[in-house]
């Protein structure tokens, strides 16, 4: 399992051009990659023109050689039509209301490139957030964490009382 995130970028009134991204959606790790490598509106295009990521890095093209999904270059986005040959894994337009349902797809922060030229950030689940400024919440150590939701209450007592009578897997 990953941290999985939404990378998107303001482009009407709400309305955002979104890509998911299966890993390391922490604030530390890909909203610092966003903040310090994808700042002007021109790489923020060029990394949602990728379309939906498995991560992201520093660089979005891979230098000359091999760069694929199963071998890829330190430092480089990996992303799924690019890397791994899928198709429909393209950026879509979303709501922020879309955005927001965590539940369907397991997003636990949503990164935003607003119409000020700023990365904001919203961490799911967690009752006081708000969006905030990911560059000074970085810079001044106070970043705000997603609280997943209760597994019990998402999947209902039932799915509880099946894990209990559920042999454990020994290694």
């Amino acid at each position: 399992m990953g941290t999985c995130s939404y990378i998107a970028k303001q482009i009407g009134d709400d309305q955002y051009l979104t890509i998911y991204c299966q890993l390391n959606g922490y604030p530390e790790d890909a909203g610092a990659a966003l903040v310090k490598c994808y700042d002007t509106p021109e790489k923020v295009d060029a990394l949602l023109a990728l379309g939906d990521l498995y991560y992201l890095r520093e660089k979005l093209a891979p230098a000359p050689g091999r760069h694929d999904f199963d071998v890829p270059q330190p430092g480089v986005t990996v992303a799924y039509q690019r890397d791994r040959g899928c198709s429909g894994w393209k950026a879509t337009i979303k709501t922020f209301e879309e955005l927001s349902d965590w539940e369907r797809d397991g997003v636990e922060y949503i990164y935003i490139y607003d119409t000020d030229g700023q990365w904001l950030y919203f961490p799911m689940g967690n009752p006081k957030a708000v969006l905030r400024n990911l560059k000074d919440d970085l810079k001044n150590g106070t970043v705000q964490y997603s609280e997943p939701p209760d597994l019990e209450e998402l999947l209902g007592e039932d799915w509880s009382e099946e894990q209990e009578g559920s042999p454990s897997i020994k290694l």
